[in-house]
């Protein structure tokens, strides 16, 4: 159990006001090398109760440093640094001093800092100077941090609404460029089209909107996860392969069953139990570049790109998070050729026939990269926007 966990914050506050303070800090460098040293496998631990305490007895001089020892990759680590941090604030705040703005405000617009640390002196700030969201909202509106970026895009729309002024269509959509997370997309693709206009939310995401896909292989007991299966190393479409029970398999092109870009594959395969199927899709890319593929789904998938594995988790039916999975490469100049491993088992629950996923290819804050996907549609090859719905995928929406 965490320390932060054991002692409640108004009496821990109180009692580390009691504290002597000495200005050792190396006592606050030994401090945050022991809160940093913390793992998920609860490693550092029986050190970090003991640290924590002495950091926050540091008080405002020990805000700034608390705050550079965050590290995004480390989440336990960060989640008690932001205690730590969060104790600090508040102690200062009781004794009525005030936290260094200047330095608060420079870290904050300092992107080489982890994103959650930023946050938490956005907070800090923001809680003791009235006038700073306003000051630093606008310049977030294409920030590294979700969090911080969400935040401007909430806050421009309010600005926008309230000023209602003739142009708010063209402001509408030069805020869409900005937007990421897939609701904010939804809004202000609304808020649009309500004011005459129209956008993508599907180009914006970058959905992967065409697929050939083969199945089914066998996954009974869960064995096919680890099997490769042939078309794994596939360099085209028009190999055939055995599949589960021996059935000869095909690949066949394939569109979204939703405007969403979802691919339900007990519609486009069929239902089947304790199998393996594939997608793959072809991207273009003008020049390298680095890119994640982030895929929806509620079974376990594999991903991988020019034949690569970027990522696997082995998880069936524990909810469908967006963007649950994420693998992350290196975009070749020309085609890339993307492979989805999704895998079904044979629970019996109705919440467990979900067999489907929704995948899409996007930078590392989640926005649209300029990629073109290869479609072959009735023997014709054509190359189309990241996210392009076709005229099929657009009729299949018009008939829900």
């Amino acid at each position: 159990m965490h320390f932060w966990n054991c002692i409640p914050l108004v009496a821990l506050g109180a009692a580390l006001a009691l504290t002597p303070v000495q200005a050792a800090d190396e006592d606050t460098t030994r401090a945050l090398t022991a809160l940093k040293a913390v793992t998920k496998e609860g490693k550092g631990n029986e050190d970090a109760g003991p640290a924590w305490k002495t950091l926050v007895s540091k008080g405002g001089a020990a805000i700034i440093p608390a705050l550079e020892a965050f590290d995004d990759d480390n989440a336990t680590a960060a989640n008690w640094l932001r205690t730590a941090v969060d104790a600090i604030a508040e102690n200062e705040i009781a004794a009525g001093r005030k936290l260094p703005a200047d330095k608060l405000e420079a870290f904050v617009k300092d992107t080489k800092r982890a994103a959650t640390a930023r946050r938490a002196a956005y907070e800090i700030l923001v809680a003791q100077d009235a006038d700073a969201k306003g000051r630093l909202l606008p310049g977030f509106l294409n920030d590294k941090s979700a969090d911080l970026r969400r935040d401007a895009i909430t806050n421009q729309l309010d600005i926008l609404e309230k000023l209602a002024r003739p142009t708010i269509k063209a402001d509408l959509e030069k805020l869409f460029t900005f937007t990421r997370d897939k609701d904010q997309v939804e809004l202000v693709a609304k808020k649009i089209e309500g004011n005459g206009g129209n956008v993508s939310v599907s180009e914006q995401l970058g959905f992967v909107t065409f697929a050939a896909l083969v199945g089914p292989f066998d996954n009974t007991e869960g064995k096919g996860f680890a099997v490769a299966y042939p078309p794994e190393a596939a360099t085209n479409i028009s190999a055939t392969f055995k599949g589960k029970g021996g059935a000869e398999l095909k690949w066949a092109n394939a569109v979204p069953t939703e405007k969403s870009a979802a691919f339900d594959l007990n519609t486009l395969l069929t239902k089947h139990k304790d199998a393996v199927a594939y997608a793959r899709a072809v991207v273009v890319a003008e020049k390298e570049m680095p890119g994640e593929v982030r895929v929806t789904c509620a079974t376990a998938v594999q991903i991988f790109l020019n034949g690569k594995k970027l990522f696997q988790r082995e998880e069936y039916h524990h909810g469908t998070p967006f963007d649950g999975h994420t693998g992350r490469g290196v975009l070749l100049k020309g085609e890339n050729v993307i492979v989805l491993k999704v895998c079904q088992n044979n629970q019996t629950e109705q919440w467990a026939q979900a067999w489907q996923f929704q995948m899409r290819v996007c930078d590392s804050t989640g926005g649209p990269l300029p990629l073109e996907q290869k479609i072959t549609m009735k023997d014709k090859t054509q190359t189309h926007k990241l996210g392009f719905l076709s005229p099929e995928a657009e009729k299949k929406e018009e008939k829900k």
